[in-house]
Parts: C-alpha cells; structure tokens; sequence
C-alpha cells in the first residue's frame, strides 16, 4: 500500500481511516487467523491500545466491504466476504456512578436492533430481548449473526471500590453476556473485550467455550505497533518529528522508542509501542505523555495507598499465569490490576517455575505514574506538589544536603495523619521513592551490595548518595550501620562525591526527627 498521510487520534472506526487516507497497521492477518480458527474470543488489553479499532474492522469483515482491505493482508487467503448481521454493543460511554446508566445505554442499542428488525417493544428482560434481535436477524438474512462487545468491563472496573453496586452490574451484565450462549446455534463469531478479566462471581460461566487469547503467544502483538510496523508504516512521522527536533531518524526513533515502547503481553512477546501517544506525538508533532492525558482510573492510586502498598516491591514484582489473567474486587492482587490496566508490563519469563517478572513499560507510564501518586500520597494538589519536587531536585543537584533535608521535612509535615496510619514507615518510604522518581534521578531502594542493602541510593551528575532509615532508631546508628557494612566504597571510584547520610525516621510524627550527614 502507499503510505497514508494522515495520524488517527481517537478515531476507532476501521473505515473511516481507510476512506480518508489514515494511518493504519495492518493487524488483518491476525483476523483471518480468529475468523478461521475459532468461534467466541475474549481479549483484554490496556485502554486506548485499538481494541475497539479491532472490533471495527471485524466488523467490517463481516458485513462483506472487501473493498476496504485492498492491499491488505487478509485479502491474501481465501475468504467468501458473505454479509452476515453484526451486533456491536459498545460499553464505552455512560455513567458509571449508577445501574441506571448501564441498564440506559443496553436498552438504546437492543432498542435500535429491535427498530431495524420490525420487532415490536415488548416487556421481557434486556437479555431476552437480546436474543429475540439475534435469532431474527438470522432468520431474515439467512446468515448467522456477529456479536461483538467492546469494553464489556467499563462498569466492573469504575466501580472496584464498590462492592455492592459492582455486584449489581455483574447481575445486570452476566446474562446478557450468557446470550452468546443461548443463542449459540445463531452466530458465526463472537468476541468481547476490556481491560480485565475477571474471575469471581463467573461472569463468563454460561460462555465457556470463550477462548481467552490475552496471553496467547499466537496474538501478543493483535494491538499495538511493533517495532517494525512503525518502521514500515509510520517513517513518515518519525522523519516529521526529526525535523521538528533538528535530530537524526535514528535518534528520534531512539526517543519514540524510550518513551512510549516497552509493552509485552506474553512471555515472547515482541517490543510494542503505545499505539495513542505514538499517533498522538506524530499528529501533534511532539512528544508528551498522552496516554496519561487521558486520565488515570482514581481507584487504582486509592487502592494502591489505602493498602499500604510498598511501592518499589511492587513496581519490580513477580506473577504467575494465573494471577495476572485475573482481577477481583476483593482478592487478587495489586500487580495483576497494574499489568491489566497497562502500568506494568511483562519485562522477563521464568519457565521454571512458570513466572512473571513485571515492571514499568516506558518513560511515559513511569513519569506519568508518579505524578498521579504524588497528590494521592501527599495531599497536594498535583501543581504544588511538583514545585516542592523541583525545589528538592535544585537542592540535590547543588549538594545541599542539610537544606534538602529541612525542605522534605516540611514537605512531610503536610500530609494527613489518616493517610499514614496503618504502616507508618512504609508510607514514609513510599512517599521518598515517589520524591526522588519524579526528580528523574537513578534512584534504587535496597540496593544490594556485597555487605548488605542500601535502604535509598540516589545518583545525580555530579553526587551519589548513599542513605540509610531508622524506625524508632536514631541517625547516628543509621550512619554507622553505612559506615560498619561499608557501603559507599563501591562507589570510590566512580570520581563523583559521596554523601552517606542517616536519617531517623518518627513513628509518633510520621516523619523525619533528624539526620546525620558522613
């Protein structure tokens, strides 16, 4: 095909690019694949990776337009192109806050299908109703039916931290997802996606033939760009941006690369880029970190916080199959809720023992990550907070210990006493890793060393500093312990000055009580 022109953003609707010369990365190969291979699927991936641009152009598989995959890759196998009737019901946009907005917007689309099959309002159940659309439409055309349900879980995730209207859409949603079932014997294909799977309460037990293909080596790369399909068809952006940045190609494709990059969906996954903030950064012809943009689930930082979650364990984590392909509202853990949502991402296998290591995908996720904490965990608004950073960055950079330290002290002081009642040390610690994250200096917390573990080890241009905490201790015997175990001579020669610096930490005032600079 000749490269297209133009950068979607936001535009999910596979013929509209194709009409109006956008970009698009063939993903039609992987379509012949699911068409002929199988029957119901289910796929989660983060938002805003083109799963709804998936559902588009199966869509428009279905309803037999051929002439849309001119030059594509499912134009090279042997298909009918016969039109069959296609129900696409799309959980994207209502109010979550009550049932009343899911129970409107199922009844606008089974409403519509009824209107266009002649099929008078009756008073049965939605998902009865549901089905009554499917068999007569079967009927009518002579074909089986398509059903397609995109973000099937917009409702189940907005509402984690409410059990009890949670479980109120999960009774609203799991026959209507039963229908697949029911209506077995009338549909051709079927596929339902979102950004989670969940597990309790069975929503899927009346759909078990669905084939959950999320961590399917077959289709890891089904959403997203690959390294070589930006290479292939997105060379236009890349040469667009390297002007506007008076840089090479090859190092603007080494800053697309650091910053949205880094996504992997199985254990042999390739590299995938974030498909939005890549289209994003060539439509507007800079780099920025649009995924984020779009806002950050608030459940997600509040569960985080409200667990005592200790973030730098977190963050470089461990997971099995079964852990990640399952959420919960009250058991599962925080790691699989992340990898779903797109904050972590798989960075290495074991097939040992059959597990995960996890970690941040990118520059965009890790930048953006910490800036949501830090309002959640400091209660500031995000603006101040990040001004208070700068100020510490400015202090750090220069050397000024003593006066970084008075400057974090004050920082502390501000936070709420509810916010750090239950692990006091751990929220402490918490809230100096986000400081120091956003400051975008190496940061590592325990820092392993032949003579033991460094509790914070911060790396500036021109300093290193080697800091040890103390919980009902003091910052002399914090101090010693750096000076005993000896832990600043592995950085002698590194030829930059190294503070060790022990710092007592106050379980009564949640804060630092003093320190020590060596």
């Amino acid at each position: 095909m000749a490269e297209r022109k133009y950068f979607p953003v936001g535009i999910e609707t596979f013929s509209e690019l194709i009409e109006k010369d956008y970009v698009y990365v063939d993903k039609t190969a992987y379509i012949h694949n699911l068409v002929t291979e199988g029957k119901y699927y289910f796929l989660s991936r983060p938002r805003r990776f083109g799963k709804s641009l998936l559902l588009s152009t199966i869509e428009a598989f279905f309803q037999g337009r051929r002439e849309l995959f001119d030059g594509l890759a499912i134009t090279s196998y042997d298909h009918n192109w016969d039109k069959h009737p296609v129900f696409r019901l799309n959980l994207v946009n209502f109010d979550t806050g009550s049932t009343a907005g899911l129970l409107s917007i199922l009844e606008q689309h089974i409403a519509g299908w009824e209107h266009e099959y002649g099929i008078p309002a009756g008073k049965l159940e939605l998902a009865q109703r549901f089905y009554g659309v499917i068999r007569k439409a079967v009927e009518t055309s002579g074909k089986q039916a398509v059903v397609l349900i995109d973000e099937y879980d917009k409702a189940l995730v907005s509402s984690l931290d409410d059990h009890a209207l949670n479980e109120k859409f999960r009774a609203i949603l799991k026959p209507i997802y039963g229908t697949l079932k029911a209506a077995d014997r009338y549909i051709r294909f079927g596929m339902i996606t979102g950004v989670s799977r969940f597990s309790r309460l069975s929503i899927f037990s009346d759909v078990n033939n669905l084939n959950d293909i999320s961590l399917d080596e077959s289709f890891n790369a089904i959403c997203g760009i690959t390294e070589e399909e930006l290479l292939r068809d997105c060379r236009l952006g890349i040469e667009k941006l390297a002007r506007r940045f008076s840089v090479s190609f090859e190092d603007m494709f080494g800053i697309l690369k650091q910053n949205y990059d880094g996504y992997h969906f199985t254990a042999a996954s390739p590299d995938i880029y974030n498909p939005f903030s890549l289209m994003s950064a060539f439509r507007k012809e800079e780099t920025g970190a649009y995924w984020f943009a779009t806002g950050t689930p608030t459940f997600l930082i509040s569960a985080l916080r409200d667990a005592d979650t200790y973030l730098p364990d977190l963050l470089h984590t461990e997971a099995d199959t079964t852990e990640l392909a399952n959420i919960d509202t009250d058991s599962g853990s925080a790691a699989a809720l992340l990898f779903q949502t797109g904050y972590l991402t798989i960075k290495s296998y074991d097939p040992v023992f059959k597990t995960y290591r996890l970690g941040l995908p990118n520059r965009e996720v890790s930048e953006g990550f910490f800036k949501d904490l830090l309002p959640a965990y400091m209660n500031n608004e995000q603006g101040a907070g990040l001004r208070n950073v700068r100020n510490l960055c400015l202090k750090l950079m220069k050397g000024d210990v003593d006066g970084f330290l008075n400057h974090l002290k004050s920082f502390l002081a501000d936070i709420p006493y509810d916010l750090s009642k239950n692990k006091p040390e751990v929220y402490f610690e918490n809230n100096i890793y986000i400081i120091f994250k956003l400051m975008g200096f190496i940061v590592h917390t325990e820092y392993r060393t032949s003579a033991g573990r460094i509790d914070l080890l911060v790396a500036t241009e021109q300093y290193i500093y080697v800091i040890e905490l103390k919980l009902n201790g003091t910052a002399g015997e914090a101090l010693a312990q750096i000076d005993d175990r000896q832990y600043a001579q592995a950085f002698g020669s590194d030829g930059r000055k190294v503070f060790k610096i022990g710092i007592a930490f106050s379980p009564a005032t949640r804060n630092i009580d003093n320190w020590v600079v060596g």
